[in-house]
């Protein structure tokens, strides 16, 4: 079994990264069945293991808001497990927008869900970040960008449900408070003591604030491509060659959930990738798009196989040393 009963108090809110990487992954196979002519069986395979990863994590973890109420409250003020908390809202953004070109009375029904929601974790996340007494600069990690810009989702399918206005009010919050974020981020790894091993994989998550914001200003623009979206695009790739050069210290690390950072942020760039192809129709750019839709697959296959090995063993849903 995936979960025992004695175990359900312990099921962690991490869990929903999962979701982000399987969903980033199917977003990435919509795309390129629709412009890079893949077949469809990919995507709508991946869309079908969505839905049922989706149902079944966000059931288990209801259940486990029922049941252990203060469990949920303890990973909600926690100082690194809170990010995650916004993840849950996120998932819904993700299928909105997995099932947009497919079914979109689901997808917009999704995203009603997943927008109000996320604007709630969003708020109330930053004002525990700002009332909180015991937070200190090793709290700081880049898992931190998930709750402010996850509002850049909104747009994606925002933009062809409610006036112009709600998804510039989007884009603007999970602007803003990247640049922020990213700064206070970057200090904390230069100046301070290096990342413990189980956040290692989160350095990832980095590639995903431009990456997704250049496909959110993509769509407020309606597929314009101007200086704020080469902007964008190019910080998402040098990041990831950032990422490529620290490869070393990702290959050694050990696994934990945590590793599931590495796939939404290269499904991000990927997308980004296939958006440039679609543009601009050159070699480069379709090259570049092949190769990050090849990686993030195998990415996303090995970490899930990871998973299946470490639920088997039972090394996930069990209490952590703080």
């Amino acid at each position: 079994m995936i979960l025992k009963k004695r175990d359900l108090s312990c099921f962690p809110v991490q869990f929903f990264a999962v979701l982000m990487g399987i969903s980033g992954l199917t977003i990435v196979y919509a795309k390129a069945y629709h412009i890079l002519n893949f077949s469809p069986i990919w995507y709508f395979a991946l869309l079908a293991i969505n839905s049922v990863l989706f149902f079944v994590i966000f059931t288990i973890y209801m259940l486990k808001w029922v049941k252990y109420p203060e469990k949920v409250k303890e990973e909600m003020e926690h100082p690194i497990k809170s990010s995650f908390v916004p993840a849950i809202s996120i998932s819904f953004l993700l299928l909105s927008i997995a099932y947009y070109d497919y079914a979109p009375s689901v997808s917009v029904a999704f995203w009603y869900i997943g927008a109000p929601l996320h604007l709630y974790f969003t708020l109330k996340t930053i004002k525990f970040w700002m009332i909180h007494e015991k937070l200190n600069i090793n709290h700081i990690n880049p898992a931190w960008f998930i709750p402010v810009v996850g509002n850049l989702l909104v747009p994606i399918v925002g933009i062809d449900v409610l006036p112009l206005a709600v998804s510039i009010f989007y884009f603007s919050v999970g602007f803003f408070f990247w640049i922020m974020l990213f700064i206070i981020v970057m200090y904390r790894m230069i100046f301070h003591n290096p990342m413990p091993g189980k956040l290692v994989p989160t350095l990832f998550i980095l590639i995903a604030p431009p990456a997704i914001g250049f496909i959110s200003y993509f769509r407020i623009t309606f597929g314009s491509i101007d200086m704020m979206s080469m902007f964008l695009y190019s910080i998402a790739l040098v990041i990831t060659l950032l990422m490529f050069a620290k490869l070393r210290v990702f290959i050694n690390s050990k696994f934990f959930i945590s590793w599931w950072a590495y796939t939404f942020p290269l499904a991000a760039v990927s997308i980004a990738s296939i958006l440039m192809f679609m543009t601009y129709r050159n070699s480069f750019n379709h090259v570049v798009s092949l190769f990050l839709i090849s990686l993030t697959t195998l990415v996303v296959a090995l970490v899930f196989y990871k998973t299946i090995i470490a639920i088997k063993k039972e090394e996930l849903c069990i209490a952590e040393e703080e």
